[in-house]
């Protein structure tokens, strides 16, 4: 009878570990800092971690971004920002939450030649981009300038110069804001 209750017993204790396990792999992130731990390479990437993309690498490597170029953690507003140098990128993420609970992250990144900006949703364990699905006129020649504080987003124009291997940010052109969990052009 004993025997019987400490395997019952056992038993709830490791599927009650398995399902954290799992929903912690693929549940919805609550903190800025747990969608930028969570980002991949291909949205933001950083420069430790290319040449050898293992999660233990990339995992140091950004523990390491993190010490040397955060300059912003805004837990309470769902803001962060980190700043770069000549090899790594720089970045500003927001989170915009929806009705249901989830977010959806804005990030923009930049470096010295481009500004890249993306509207993700990270759910059961992907990322995907859906900024034409959920931002008026997007695309990608805009620039989208995250809020720290409020929820606007400032849409700018986003042009390659002339003769040159690169682009730059131009005139704003709108004020995109996010209002009952979704966003709409000013």
């Amino acid at each position: 009878m004993l025997r019987e209750l400490l395997a019952s017993v056992l038993a709830v204790v490791a599927l009650t570990l398995a399902s954290t396990t799992s929903n912690a792999q693929t549940g919805q992130p609550k903190t800025v800092r747990a969608f930028f731990d969570l980002l991949p390479q291909k949205y933001f990437p950083l420069e430790d971690c290319s040449a050898n993309p293992t999660k233990k690498n990339c995992d140091k490597a950004r523990a390491e971004y993190l010490k040397r170029f955060l300059e912003i953690e805004d837990t309470t507003n769902g803001y962060m920002k980190g700043g770069c140098d000549g090899a790594q990128s720089c970045f500003h993420m927001a989170l915009f939450k929806r009705a249901n609970g989830n977010y959806i992250v804005g990030l923009t990144t930049s470096f010295e030649a481009a500004e890249d900006s993306y509207f993700l949703e990270y759910s059961g364990g992907n990322w995907r981009d859906i900024g034409a699905q959920v931002v008026p006129e997007y695309g990608k020649d805009k620039v989208y300038e995250l809020p720290r504080y409020g929820t606007t987003v400032e849409a700018y124009e986003y042009n390659k110069v002339a003769g040159e291997g690169y682009s730059k940010r131009g005139r704003k052109l709108y004020d995109i804001i996010w209002k009952d969990g979704r966003f709409i052009k000013k």
